[in-house]
């Protein structure tokens, strides 16, 4: 002060402020570059993962709509019978065509990927607005779906199957030329010995009024649920392009 020095070193104090500051700035703007370029590695990651879980799921969509499709086929023919000629039916035929109808499918809802994303918060990570907002209403549609399947599921194990097996001998629908769909692939059923008090008695059956309405009952729910899967395939379509862009 004494050699009026001051505003030399005010200059020079303001000098490695600005200095520092700087440092400060373009040490935050390479952090904030660094993360967004793992954000965006993550990302791709995620994707990868989602597209995967969706391919899984469409098929098995395919799957369960291609089971959906033969009981409906069959619940129709056995409604079209004719009860007073029913001799001319082989039994082997109507086994085949009961055999369809012991079937439920249910879809097993497993989105590993997007479960993680939704219960951790890294959905956040999808920078497209448009997909993130798809993927994180998809659980309600699949619900939709699922409660029509519980409701199918309850009608057969509740009322359906009771009413079968007074009439039907479950053993001759084992064993009927009818293929599970299953990601175990076609599994072989255990064939219990024959007994003639377990002799189908179709004609009894197809007489039965309740038999009959809870057929169409199900029919009834099984195409909801139907039309429901459909559209959730072709959501998983959209979805799977949208996230091919992304990755491109």
């Amino acid at each position: 002060m004494e050699k009026n020095k001051t505003g030399k070193y005010l200059k020079y104090a303001i000098g490695e402020v600005i200095l520092v500051v700087i440092g400060i700035l373009i040490a935050l703007s390479i952090n904030s570059w660094n993360q967004k370029r793992l954000d965006r590695q993550e990302e791709k990651e995620i994707l990868s993962n989602l597209k995967e879980d969706y391919k899984n799921a469409a098929e098995e969509f395919k799957i369960l709509n291609s089971l959906r499709y033969s009981f409906i086929s069959a619940a129709k023919e056995i409604t079209l019978i004719n009860v007073d000629k029913i001799e001319q039916y082989p039994e082997k035929s109507l086994d085949s065509l009961f055999g369809w109808t012991l079937y439920a499918p249910t879809f097993n809802n497993e989105a590993g990927s997007l479960s993680v994303l939704l219960n951790t918060g890294k959905i956040n990570l999808i920078t497209n607005t448009e997909l993130r907002n798809i993927l994180i209403a998809w659980p309600g549609d699949v619900a939709d779906m699922v409660e029509d399947e519980i409701s199918d599921n309850n009608l057969y194990n509740n009322d359906y199957k009771n009413v079968l097996s007074d009439y039907i001998s479950v053993n001759n629908l084992t064993e009927s030329n009818v293929t599970l769909f299953s990601r175990f692939g076609a599994p072989t059923f255990a064939k219990m010995p024959d007994n003639q008090i377990l002799k189908s008695d179709y004609e009894s059956i197809l007489r039965y009024k309740k038999f009959l309405n809870l057929l169409h009952f199900r029919v009834r729910v099984i195409s909801g649920t139907y039309q429901e899967t459909k559209y959730l395939i072709g959501k998983t379509e959209d979805i799977i392009q949208m996230i091919d862009i992304e990755l491109d």
